[in-house]
Formats: structure tokens, C-alpha cells, sequence
């Protein structure tokens, strides 16, 4: 009884090690949400400077080619072709370009996780516990039997 009693202890003891490393460990589930977290920003960033990559690439091209786009800046500028008049109407909101803001630098976080110095002290613990439990239980029912040296040294 008493082997199985250890067996047993360190079976749960060992469940409970693997389980804790499982859910909290180095590589475990929470530190994979905490990455695919980062990696669901950092994409989004990514997704952003593109975007902004592709209109600075039209606007580009509008001013390299198209002539009305580049009389519509030249007009203002202030200046003019032959012939026009310019009319300055006051009290109007001035349309300025667009300052393309790329955000900030993301860096990589370091993933948070219980260490495996924990993980191994938790299933000790159990291990500890359930042996405990099961001594006492063995104690409880009679099952443990003394030797005749402790028997004669009681009586």
C-alpha cells in the first residue's frame, strides 16, 4: 500500500506540474494569447504605414503627371497664369495638406509567464498533499501496520 500511496502522490504531483505549465509556463497558452496579442498590433501598424505608403505613392504620381494637380499647388502658392485673375475671399477655412503621421515604433514585449521553478514547486506541493491525504486516510481506515519493536515499546 505504501508504493502505491507514493505512486499515486506522484502521479497527481505530476499532473499538476504539467497542468501549471500548460496554462501559465514559458510556452504555455497565456503566452501564446500575449503573442498572437502583439502580433494582432503590430500587423494593424504595419496595415496603417501601408495605407499611407499607398496615397503619398498617388499623390506622387498625380504630381509628376497630372497638370491641373500641379496648378492646383502652384495656385496655392499664389501663383497664376497668364491671363487669370487671382480673388482672395476672406473669412474661408485654408485646406492644408495632410501631414502623414506614421505613428511610433513598436517594439517586441516580452511575454509574461510563471517560471518553471514555479510550475515545479506547485506540483511538489500536490505531490506533498495528495501523500499526506492518503497517509492520513491509510491511518484513518487501519490499513498501516506497526512492526513488533514499535508495539513492544508502547506496551
Amino acid at each position: 500500500m505504501i508504493k502505491c500511496r507514493v505512486l499515486v502522490a506522484a502521479v497527481v504531483g505530476t499532473l499538476f506540474y504539467v497542468f501549471i505549465s500548460i496554462l501559465c509556463g514559458r510556452n504555455s497558452l497565456w503566452a501564446e494569447s500575449q503573442l498572437n496579442e502583439q502580433k494582432r498590433r503590430l500587423s494593424l501598424h504595419a496595415a496603417n504605414i501601408e495605407q499611407i505608403k499607398e496615397e503619398l505613392m498617388l499623390e506622387k504620381v498625380a504630381l509628376e503627371k497630372d497638370m491641373d494637380v500641379i496648378a492646383a499647388y502652384a495656385r496655392k502658392l499664389s501663383y497664376i497664369r497668364e491671363g487669370e485673375k487671382i480673388v482672395k475671399i476672406s473669412g474661408l477655412a485654408v485646406h492644408e495638406n495632410q501631414i502623414y503621421d506614421p505613428g511610433s515604433v513598436l517594439f517586441h514585449e516580452d511575454v509574461k509567464y510563471f517560471p518553471e521553478w514555479f510550475c515545479k514547486t506547485v506540483g511538489l506541493v500536490f505531490f506533498l498533499l495528495a501523500y499526506c491525504i492518503m497517509f492520513l486516510f491509510d491511518a484513518g481506515k487501519g490499513f498501516l501496520q506497526r512492526s513488533n519493536r514499535q508495539r513492544q515499546a508502547f506496551v
